[in-house]
């Protein structure tokens, strides 16, 4: 019996079932999606790094309040590339978009998944580092417009993805302009309009439509209490505003958003205890079947 009860406290405290764990630091797997307008498919960054929540040692579970992230778990820069189909765009030149990001370190506070449609987030910015190529005419990417995601100001100053500012690729001698108005994480609710070039309204008047996207906080059930634990999911949004200059017409509106998706996963050695004691639990109950 107390072989029994030996095991079956081990494979509780692997679930996070038993005393609560002293330490608020869990594991992440995730990823950085875009989204530029309708036309092209998601590009997706695979993340992961190590995640100190509540910015305390308090217990795990809890609910989530303070989130802070920083990449690493060997976890270097990744690439993601999307071919051009559009024939609007091709016809501007551009053959694919190619983004090669890797995630800095930044504070989200405060998280409360039980508000996340309307929580204004006070810390929130979480530099995404990395060049994104707006390739020209192959896709093989030979010519290309870089964008820099983060780019310093000042020495203490930035701007970029994550963060917020104006970003500009091409124009001068190049017949191409893109501007991106870049934005802070949020968990909220964010918006950005897309330009409709057709059709067009009767008089000939553009049409612009409003895209949404929100964040979230969810617990391994998917409600909105005790996010921080191994299976919480949480995402942030970066809701940005492309203008160009391309034959869609003059400083088309293009909506552009950024998906921050963090799942925290178990340590390997909560893992293995699990595993240790339900194998246990299995061995037993074998070895009292043959008695």
């Amino acid at each position: 019996m107390r072989r029994l009860s030996v095991l079956v406290t081990a494979a509780m405290l692997a679930l996070g079932l038993g005393a609560p764990a002293g330490a608020a630091l869990l594991n992440f797997d995730g990823t950085i999606s875009t989204e530029l307008g309708t036309e092209l498919p998601a590009l997706n960054n695979t993340l992961a790094g190590v995640a100190t929540v509540n910015n305390s040692a308090g217990p795990i579970p809890a609910h989530l309040q303070t989130l802070q992230l920083k990449g690493s778990r060997g976890a270097g820069a990744t690439s993601a590339m999307v071919p051009i189909t559009d024939p609007d765009t091709q016809g501007n030149g551009i053959a694919s978009i190619r983004i090669n990001s890797e995630l800095g370190t930044g504070t989200f506070a405060p998280i409360s998944g039980g508000a996340a449609s309307t929580t204004v987030l006070t810390k929130n910015v979480l530099p995404v580092r990395g060049l994104s190529k707006v390739c020209l005419l192959s896709t093989t990417c030979v010519d290309f417009l870089p964008l820099i995601l983060t780019q310093h100001v000042s020495t203490s100053m930035a701007k970029g993805v994550g963060i917020g500012g104006l970003l500009t690729i091409g124009g001068g001698t190049n017949p191409i302009r893109i501007s991106i108005e870049a934005a802070p994480w949020t968990i909220k609710t964010g918006t950005s309009v897309d330009q409709i070039t057709t059709p067009m309204t009767a008089n000939g008047n553009k049409v612009f439509v409003n895209r949404t996207a929100m964040g979230f906080a969810h617990d391994p059930s998917s409600t909105t209490t005790n996010t921080a634990q191994p299976s919480g999911v949480v995402q942030l949004i970066s809701p940005m505003q492309v203008v160009t200059n391309l034959t869609s017409g003059s400083n088309a509106k293009i909506a552009l958003f950024g998906f921050l998706t963090v799942h925290f996963i178990p340590e390997p050695g909560m893992l293995l205890l699990l595993g240790s004691g339900v194998a246990g639990l299995v061995l037993l109950g074998r070895h009292r079947m043959k008695k």
